[in-house]
């Protein structure tokens, strides 16, 4: 066998080799793409967005009758489903509503039922998120009462606070967001 039909057949194992390859390059190519998107909703229905979350979070939702909208989100680079549920709270706070964990299923409820709903209770770290949640406060330097009444102006309009002077705790239900501020307030001061 000379060099040259030696060359032309190891180009031709090659071409063959990258074509039988390459439906599994493009395969993880989609795979990795279809982990990001871009979102554009514009004066959409609120169920429309409710909707895009649920696909792309794998979250079942219950919407409550009361909420509607007209929104517009619009992100100007990929995102993934954590950044989009992220931005999907923001929302909906924006909107008066919130999103209220009730096991494995999240109710969009209006901001003042979602204050009175079971909440999600966190511990002692909080991501700042858009969230209603209810976080309770241990107190070892100061008295929970005082301390509530300096709080209360710092709530949001949907949040709640109250002392429980017995274990000397505060009961904050507030935005995530609100409450890790209150949290490194309280800190701060050398209360908690």
């Amino acid at each position: 066998m000379n060099i040259r039909t030696h060359s032309h057949l190891f180009a031709t194992a090659s071409l063959v080799l990258m074509i039988s390859l390459s439906p599994f390059q493009s395969s993880y190519a989609q795979t990795t793409e279809a982990e990001t998107f871009t979102l554009e909703l514009k004066n959409a229905d609120i169920l429309s967005l409710i909707e895009t979350v649920s696909l792309r979070t794998k979250k079942n939702f219950i919407v409550d009758p009361r909420v509607k909208a007209t929104v517009n989100v619009v992100s100007s680079e990929p995102i993934d489903a954590d950044r989009l549920y992220d931005i999907f709270l923001s929302v909906l706070d924006v909107h008066g509503y919130a999103a209220v964990e009730a096991g494995s299923l999240v109710k969009i409820v209006p901001t003042t039922v979602g204050v009175t709903s079971a909440l999600s209770v966190v511990g002692d770290t909080v991501e700042a998120t858009d969230e209603l949640v209810t976080q309770i406060i241990q107190l070892k330097n100061m008295p929970a009462q005082p301390l509530v009444e300096s709080l209360r102006p710092l709530l949001s309009a949907s949040g709640n606070i109250s002392a429980e002077s017995v274990t000397n705790t505060i009961v904050v239900t507030d935005r995530v967001a609100n409450i890790a501020k209150i949290i490194e307030l309280i800190k701060s001061v050398g209360g908690g």
